[in-house]
């Protein structure tokens, strides 16, 4: 069992380790993926920066040009066509091919793409020169300088713009990278406080960042999630776009709690099942060691007094003996006290038997505790002297009245008396004293005899413990004396307890109230 319950410990650890690592491995990349996507979206951001700021400043054309420009082409193409040695004049539908307009209707301008490859073909087609179309010439000369111009221009600047710059503020805009990141996290069910910044991981430092506090800082360094800025560079650069969420480990736990809870719950049930299973089972052993030493002792008490009886029993059946009336009368005596004392060990069992019937009724009657006392004290005075002991008593108690059931208090008295004679090993030394508190009486019946160990102490109200004295037999009884007395005494909302030393005797203290419900 304790095997099976270890492993079952380690394998749920081991699963609620692995719910926490895939909790945190699907968290970091979605984490990842908002990053990537906001490093991928101001990329291109920047390349639109480009195209609309530098690509429209080179090749703008007002929309007032525009009829200019298109009569101007329209011109071009009406350069007349020769025969064999001829001029030729290129198609309108060529034009139209390589060039391509288009207006802003926000702005009002309009703009030109032109495959200048297209264009470049186009242009080879052209035949000899007509001296009458000398000004058209020109103005095609022109035009087509004008877009090498430009067109060289737009390379040079396309070139750095591939090359990137390093002036990271030039190409961040840091409102609306903080509003790209916010929301792409948002959009993935990531609502977590975080801490973010662009970091240079040669120079170690932090061009830009949302916090201050160095604690805050290390744990950007420190974080795995980061994106690489800017990632399309001919020249790469040192900029990750990086962040830390502080609250991660317990926003994990969080989404965890249920899973973790409902298996900490198992766990506690099976736990507590093992935990009872093993105390049932140290329990059982201890009660079946209990009731063999209680049937042993059983054994015992009953066959002494029996033993004795069947002596008695044939010799009075020797005709000899019966002829004198002396002997004859010590040995009906014997027979008389033997079977007494079987009906006292019967009595005693069958107290406790009636005490474990849930319909067991005390008989309630004011209850003189003193009366009960002096009439103990006889009998135990005889028990007593026998050995050469001493038995006193203080009886200090002004009200001695009590609710009460007159034959079980007179039980416990008797049983207590009997349990110090019998524990004395040498001349025994009793001695019961009562006190009167506000709420009832109070009985201390003290012995000097073998005392009790600590361990002793906690079981001597169990049903057939005995304390051991090393031989099972020095000392006559069921163990079920005590186990009485504790029950008498709780029935009548009473208190018991006992003060022991080994080796120094012992101290019964009965608390009874004078009224009980």
């Amino acid at each position: 069992m304790s095997v099976a319950l270890l492993g079952l410990i380690a394998f749920q650890f081991y699963w609620i380790t692995e719910v926490m690592n895939v909790n945190k491995e699907r968290f970091n990349q979605t984490v990842q993926n908002a990053l990537n996507e906001v490093a991928s979206k101001m990329a291109l951001q920047n390349d639109f920066n480009f195209l609309q700021n530098d690509v429209n400043n080179i090749m703008p054309f007002p929309q007032n040009q525009l009829e200019t420009i298109r009569d101007t082409l329209q011109n071009i193409s009406d350069v007349p066509q020769s025969g064999q040695g001829g001029s030729m004049r290129p198609p309108i539908d060529y034009i139209e091919s390589v060039i391509n307009f288009s207006v802003d209707e926000t702005t009002g301008q309009a703009f030109i793409n032109i495959d200048f490859a297209a264009f470049a073909r186009q242009m080879q087609g052209f035949g000899p020169v007509n001296p009458q179309s000398m000004d058209q010439r020109n103005q095609q000369l022109m035009i087509e300088r004008q877009m090498n111009q430009r067109m060289q221009s737009l390379k040079n600047s396309w070139a750095n713009h591939l090359i990137g710059s390093d002036n990271l503020f030039e190409r961040v805009n840091l409102a609306e990278l903080n509003e790209r990141l916010d929301s792409e996290l948002k959009n993935r069910g990531v609502e977590l406080p975080y801490n973010y910044g662009i970091y240079q991981k040669k120079e170690d430092k932090f061009p830009f960042k949302n916090i201050e506090k160095q604690e805050d800082t290390e744990g950007l360094k420190k974080s795995d999630l980061e994106a690489k800025l800017f990632p399309m560079d001919i020249i790469e650069k040192d900029y990750y776009l990086t962040i830390d969420f502080p609250n991660k480990k317990n926003y994990l736990f969080k989404q965890a709690l249920m899973p973790l809870s409902a298996s900490g719950l198992l766990m506690l049930i099976v736990i507590g099942c093992f935990g009872y299973a093993v105390k049932v089972i140290l329990q059982q052993k201890r009660i079946s060691d209990i009731k063999n030493d209680f049937i042993n002792n059983m054994t015992h008490e009953f066959k002494t007094p029996i033993a004795t009886v069947s002596l008695a029993t044939e010799a009075l059946q020797d005709r000899d003996i019966r002829q004198n009336d002396g002997i004859v009368d010590r040995y009906v005596g014997v027979i008389r006290d033997e079977n007494k004392r079987l009906g006292l060990q019967v009595e005693k069992v069958l107290q406790i038997a009636s005490l474990d019937k849930k319909d067991f009724k005390l008989k309630v009657e004011q209850t003189d505790i003193h009366d009960i006392i002096h009439k103990a004290l006889v009998n135990a005075r005889l028990s007593v002297e026998k050995r050469q002991g001493t038995i006193s008593s203080q009886l200090l108690a002004n009200q001695t009245l009590v609710e009460g059931d007159k034959v079980h208090l007179t039980n416990i008295v008797n049983n207590l008396f009997d349990n110090a004679i019998k524990y004395s090993s040498e001349a025994p030394e009793i001695n019961i004293r009562t006190e009167n508190i506000s709420t009832g009486i109070i009985i201390k019946i003290s012995d000097k005899g073998i005392g009790m160990a600590k361990e002793a102490i906690e079981k001597i109200f169990d049903k057939f413990y005995r304390v051991s004295t090393g031989n099972v037999h020095d000392v006559k009884g069921f163990g079920l004396g005590l186990s009485y007395v504790k029950k008498v005494v709780d029935m009548h909302e009473g208190d018991i307890s006992v003060k022991s030393e080994l080796g120094k005797g012992s101290t019964f203290k009965v608390y009874l109230p004078f009224t009980h419900g």
